[in-house]
Formats: structure tokens, sequence, C-alpha cells
């Protein structure tokens, strides 16, 4: 077995550990998951996979993305079961739907194109490229409301689970760069793992505020 094998394994065990600890965390109601953010996660993750596929990613890469949009549609599920599903009042978080969606639109009409003869191998090819860069752009806004929201309430995250999200997509990031080494993929692969290791990383720090707040706390107590 090379190290590829081991790090893109590690990658996807890692992502589904720090899925286990979130979803524990949420039936357990020790946290409050946004439930549009995670429709959203799991949306953008899946159309970003398909994407990458198309640009030639190896099952190296792509086991990670799989797990984490598969993964995602649960915790969407577990949000849409307590009924909490209900259209998002952040304006990023609606762009970011209204983008996606518009996104899948247009891939699936240069995926008709390509079929009907009218667009050429290199235009779809193109065009793959200019909706992978839009897909992880929406990841990025997407993003914003659980950061803003995380740093003004770090009780609703835990820390635990977005620091293993975190080294997850570390570990895909230097799986993607043996890739890239290797000439098998170009380097706009590097934009998903690296932006969703910041994101996640910040999230993660975000909420252990909650632990320095609780401290802080008890030391008041203890010395008043």
């Amino acid at each position: 077995m090379e190290i590829i094998d081991i790090l893109s394994i590690a990658s996807g065990l890692l992502q589904m550990l720090g899925y286990g600890l979130y979803i524990k965390k949420s039936l357990s109601k020790e946290i409050d998951p946004n439930p549009f953010t995670w429709f959203m996660f799991a949306y953008g993750t899946t159309l970003l996979t398909v994407l990458e596929f198309d640009r030639g990613a190896s099952p190296f890469i792509l086991i990670l993305p799989v797990t984490c949009s598969t993964c995602g549609v649960y915790v969407a599920y577990l949000c849409w079961r307590r009924g909490k599903m209900s259209w998002p009042e952040d304006g990023f978080t609606r762009a970011a739907i209204v983008a996606d969606l518009s996104l899948t639109v247009l891939y699936l009409i240069s995926v008709l194109a390509k079929a009907s003869g009218n667009l050429t191998d290199e235009g779809k090819s193109l065009a793959t490229l200019i909706f992978l860069f839009g897909s992880n752009a929406t990841t990025l806004t997407s993003f914003f409301p659980m950061l803003k929201e995380t740093y003004q309430a770090p009780w609703l995250e835990n820390w635990a689970p977005w620091t293993v999200w975190a080294l997850a997509y570390s570990v895909l990031t230097v799986t993607t760069f043996i890739e890239i080494g290797r000439e098998q993929v170009g380097l706009e692969m590097l934009i998903y793992p690296i932006s969703c290791a910041i994101l996640h990383g910040l999230v993660g720090l975000f909420s252990i505020r909650k632990l320095k707040n609780k401290k802080m706390k008890g030391e008041k107590r203890k010395n008043p």
C-alpha cells in the first residue's frame, strides 16, 4: 500500500469520525445545528464531487467529499426531522442556495450540449472548470453564517468534530499535492481542501471560546 492510499483512507476515516462526533452531540442536543447551512453543505459538496469527478479527480481525492456529502445529507435529515427546516433569513445563505442551484442547471445544460454535439470537449472542460470555481465560492459564502453564529454564540457548536474535520481536510491537501505532482489533476483541486481546512478550523477555534468562558466563570465562583 502506497502513502497516497494511506492518506486518502485516513482523510475519509477522519471525516467519518468527525461526523460521528457531531451526530452524537446533535442527538444528545449538546449542539444545535443550523439546518439550512447543513443542507447547503450536503448539496454543495455533492455538486462539487460531481464536478471534480468530471475534471478527472482520482478516488484518492474523492473519498473525503463523497463521505462528507453523504454524512451531510444525514445531518440535514436530522434537522428536518426536528421540524427546524425553514427558509434562511441570512443573505449569504440565500445567495449560496441560488448560486448552487444555478450552477447545477448550467452544468446539466453543458452536459446536454456536449451530448448533442453543440459543445466541444474543450468547451465542456472549460465550462466544468468554471463551475468548479463557482462551487468552491459557494462553499465560502455558505460558511459565513456558521462562522458568524459560532463567534457570537459558541455554545451552539463543539470544537471536537470541527477540529477533526480540519485535520481531515489537511490530510486531503497533502493527498492532492501528491496527485498534482503525479500530474493526475490540476492545481484547482487544491481550492476545496485548503479552504475547508481553514474554515472548519475557524469554527472549531470560535467554539473553544465556550470552554474558556466556562473556565473563567468557574474561577470567578472560586474567587469571588
